[in-house]
């Protein structure tokens, strides 16, 4: 079956929406600011709200809008980590979601972040 170029444009705003969904998780997951996550990603901050905005409309068109707050209580479960970057660090991986802690980081604050993705 042959795909029409409107398909085609559908599909490559599809996936593009998706790495953005990824690049967003990542910079949640990063505990910078947005702002010092883009200077670290090299992404202009006014590309990265314009990209926000067009996830989070997709998120609403998809039907999925009766999970946001669930969502909600999610974000605020996060757990807020103040430590000095080191060149060591401690990755977590699950479900597509990576989260990098410093490796000095208090047994405390893992198991919180731990219990927290389970």
């Amino acid at each position: 079956m042959e795909k029409t170029a409107s398909e085609i444009v559908t599909v490559k705003k599809n996936i593009r929406l998706q790495e953005w969904n990824r690049q967003i998780e990542e910079q949640k997951a990063s505990g910078l600011s947005v702002q010092e996550w883009c200077i670290q990603n090299g992404i202009n901050l006014k590309t990265y709200y314009y990209h926000l905005r067009k996830v989070r409309e997709k998120f609403l068109r998809s039907g999925k809008a009766e999970n946001t707050q669930a969502q909600i209580e999610a974000e605020r479960s996060v757990v807020p980590i103040l430590t000095t970057l080191s060149d060591r660090n401690i990755t977590i991986e699950k479900n597509g979601l990576r989260i990098t802690l410093p490796e000095n980081i208090s047994a405390e604050v893992l198991i919180a972040v731990v219990s927290k993705l389970c």
